[in-house]
Parts: structure tokens; sequence; C-alpha cells
């Protein structure tokens, strides 16, 4: 046997040992923990690991891949907690964790799972909004469900597409939110429905972040511009009621709108609302500086609207018969499970 042949032999053994020991290292493996993994992998150096069948967090995931040698590849399945995934995972759902998710476990996952898209993280409080605002900012291409704090005890999840405070002018327990509370509110792009009514809100500065709301409740509060209103082209149930509202000629870009109230605003003329043909009830009682012939003219530019006008004090009541009609009940289950469902279709049974 010539050298040439016997050192091509041994060249060629060499190349299936290195390929196999590759092989052996691609095959999936199993750790009883975090400290075994690290162990393995300094007296190893694997270019490749993949682990299954393990029940590890994300951050000692994230410890275990950093520990391997540059440009190897790694690969996991694991289960944490009630929540099982994957490297290749591009959804994950987080609701069903025991425990609330920490900051640091949602920046591992971000890290270990390349193709992730969507977490869903909404039922952990435990993370604040400055985090997770930053969170956001740092990884713009991953959208994050969270629970966002608005202040004084109120939460809202960004996924929910109806929310109210329900607060209540006769519950004075309630703590009530501002204008700069609402802000946060930017992040809730979802929502068709709000009920922020009987709250301490100077400014609707916010809507600007929802332009396709379909109700709107903000009565009761300190309110005098309503030029954000204008930006609801979809807008079809407003209470405004209870402001010190004057001028109504944003509500002109509201072509959808069905029901609205008014009552015991400063409102001095109805001539906004001349073109807004779909209106099929308005209220405005108690609303001493508007004359009686800025209303004939309404329900002569109107016909099929049902107008209630009075001007006595005990009409600034909102409850009857406003809240008799079946938009009412409809809106009221839509707010209760956090759930919109247009007024043309109905709610569910349950």
């Amino acid at each position: 046997m010539s050298k040439v042949f016997r050192q091509a032999t041994a060249m060629t053994l060499a190349i299936i040992l290195c390929a196999l020991c590759t092989l052996a290292c691609a095959e999936p493996m199993s750790f009883r923990n975090r400290d075994e993994a690290l162990k393995y992998i300094e007296k190893n150096q694997p270019m490749e690991l993949t682990i299954e069948k393990v029940k590890m967090k994300p951050s000692d995931l994230l410890e275990i891949r950093n520990a391997l040698p540059e440009g190897a590849k790694f690969h996991f399945t694991t289960k944490w907690g009630s929540v099982t995934f994957s490297d290749n995972a591009e959804e994950l759902d987080l609701r069903k964790k025991e425990n609330s998710v920490t900051l640091k476990e949602l920046e591992s996952i971000v890290q270990i799972c390349p193709n992730i898209k969507l977490i869903n993280n909404t039922k952990c409080t435990a993370i604040s909004n400055k985090a997770m605002i930053e969170l956001i900012e740092k990884y713009p291409d991953i959208q994050f469900e969270w629970k966002i704090y608005l202040g004084k005890g109120h939460y809202i999840n960004t996924t929910q597409t109806a929310y109210s405070t329900f607060n209540h002018s006769s519950d004075g327990s309630r703590v009530k939110l501002t204008s700069e509370n609402l802000e946060l509110l930017k992040y809730c792009n979802k929502l068709k429905a709000l009920d922020l009514g009987h709250n301490e809100i100077r400014s609707l500065e916010f809507l600007k972040y929802m332009p396709d709301l379909e109700l709107l409740i903000v009565g009761h509060n300190y309110i005098t511009d309503i030029t954000p209103i204008g930006q609801l082209k979809h807008l079809q149930y407003a209470e405004l009621f209870k402001n010190r509202i004057v001028d109504l000629s944003p509500l002109a870009n509201c072509k959808e709108l069905l029901d609205l109230n008014l009552t015991a605003t400063t409102i001095e003329d109805l001539s906004a609302l001349d073109n807004v043909t779909t209106l099929e009830r308005l209220v405005v009682n108690s609303c001493k500086k508007l004359p009686k012939e800025a209303v004939d003219h309404f329900k002569e530019l109107h016909p099929d609207c049902e107008v209630d006008f009075k001007i006595s004090n005990s009409a600034t009541n909102t409850e009857k018969p406003w809240r008799k009609h079946p938009r009412y009940k409809h809106y009221i289950w839509c707010l209760k499970h956090g759930k919109w469902i247009p007024f043309d279709e109905e709610i569910p049974k349950y």
C-alpha cells in the first residue's frame, strides 16, 4: 500500500469521524437543568445543539445558546409551566402561564425565537408601562399584546375592541381618570367602543389613535372642545351629555351617526347636524341656551329622527327613555365582555 494511499485513507476516515461527531451533536438531547447543559457545552463545544423534552425558562435557554461556540446552531423545545414552545415559534400565547412573566423572560423569548411575530401577554401586570413601551420600540417588527395600567386601578388589554371604566355618577368609590392617563390608549388601536363617562377628562386628543370608533361615551366630564370627534368617520353612537360643549361643528363629519345625547350641554345651535341624515335619536334636554327654533329647524330636516327636548332640570337624567333602546343593551354587553359587535349583528345568547 503506497504512502499516498494511506494518507488519503486516513484523511477520509478523519472526515467521516468528524461528520459522525457533528451528526451526534445534532441529535436531540435532553438535560435536567441549565447547569447540566452548560457543562456539556464546555466539554464538547458542539457546533449544533438541539434540546428537547426540557422544562426550562427562556432566560436559561438564552444562557445556553450564548455559551455555544460562535456560529453554532441552536434548536429547542421547552415546556415553561403550562406553555410549550420552540425556537421556530412565530406566535406565543402566554395567557396560560400560571405566574407573571417578567421583563427578563419576555426579552429572552425575543432573542431565542428569531421568527417570533406576536406575543400575547395580556394577563400579566408585573411589567410596567415604561418597560413595555421600551420593548416595543426596541423590537418594532414584533406585535406585543399587553395589559396597560391606565392609572388609578384601571387596566385595559391591547386586544380589546370595547372598553369601559364603568364609572357612574352615584359611585364615589371609583377613581376617575384624566386626559393624561388616556394617552396610553395609543397602544389600543383595535378599539371600536369606548366608554369614559364620569371621569375628569378635559381633552379628547387621545381619539386620534382610534379612528375606527363606532361608539363613544364621554358624558359627565369637563370637555369643551370636541374637534377630535370629527375624525371618527364611522361613529354611530355618542353620549356627550353634561359637558361644557358649545361648538358641534366637528359632528358634521360623522355621517353614520345614529344616536346622539347632548343633555345638559351649553350648545346654542344644531346646524352642524343638518346634513347628518342618519340620525335616529337626538336628546337635547336641559340645554338652556338652545332655542326652541333651533330644535324645530332640526326636526324639519330630520322628520324621522326621534327628538327629546325638555328645558327643565329634571330632564337631565339620561336613563329614561334613552337607555331603554335596544342599542343600549347591545353596547352594555360589548363593554362588559371587552368585545365589540356591530349594531347590525346579534350579540351572543350566553
